[in-house]
C-alpha cells in the first residue's frame, strides 16, 4: 500500500505580511505628506513682535524684501508702483485687507512708501506680520 504524505499547508499570517507592510509605508507617507507646509513664494527675515492670530488668514499677503522691491504673488515691483498692483488685484478678489511680511533689514522708508500706495489703493485693514519672540 502506497502512503501518500499529506500536503504542509501554509500558515495564514504568511499572506498578512506583504499587506501590512504596505499599510505602514501609506501611513508613513501620509504622516510626512500632512505635516509639509507649503513654501513660502519669497524669502524674507520676519523681525520679532507679539502674536496676534486675529487675522492669520488675510486674503492677500505682499513680501517686502531687503532691497526695497514689493511682491505679490509672482508679481515684483518697486514700492513707488505697488499701490496700482493691489488696486488691480483687490478688485479682482474683492477683498479690501492686505497682510505685509517685511524683511527685518528693509528700509523704513520703503514699507512707509508701500503703506501709502495701500492707502491710496483704498486698502482698508493692513497687517504686518512678524515672528513670535520667544
Amino acid at each position: 500500500m502506497i502512503e501518500f504524505d499529506e500536503p504542509r499547508r501554509r500558515p495564514p499570517y504568511e499572506t498578512m505580511v506583504p499587506l501590512i507592510n504596505v499599510v505602514f509605508l501609506l501611513l508613513i507617507f501620509f504622516l510626512l505628506a500632512g505635516t509639509m507646509e507649503p513654501s513660502e513664494p519669497v524669502k524674507v527675515a520676519l523681525p520679532s513682535g507679539q502674536i496676534d492670530d486675529k487675522n492669520s488668514r488675510l486674503p492677500a499677503t505682499l513680501y517686502l524684501e531687503k532691497d526695497g522691491f514689493v511682491w505679490l504673488g509672482k508679481n515684483m515691483v518697486p514700492p513707488e508702483l505697488s499701490g496700482l498692483m493691489v488696486k488691480g488685484f483687490m478688485k479682482e478678489e474683492g477683498t479690501d485687507r492686505i497682510a505685509i511680511k517685511a524683511d527685518q533689514d528693509a528700509p523704513a522708508d520703503a514699507l512707509l512708501t508701500l503703506m501709502e500706495g495701500l492707502r491710496k489703493a483704498g486698502v482698508k485693514e493692513v497687517t504686518l506680520q512678524t515672528e513670535s519672540a520667544r
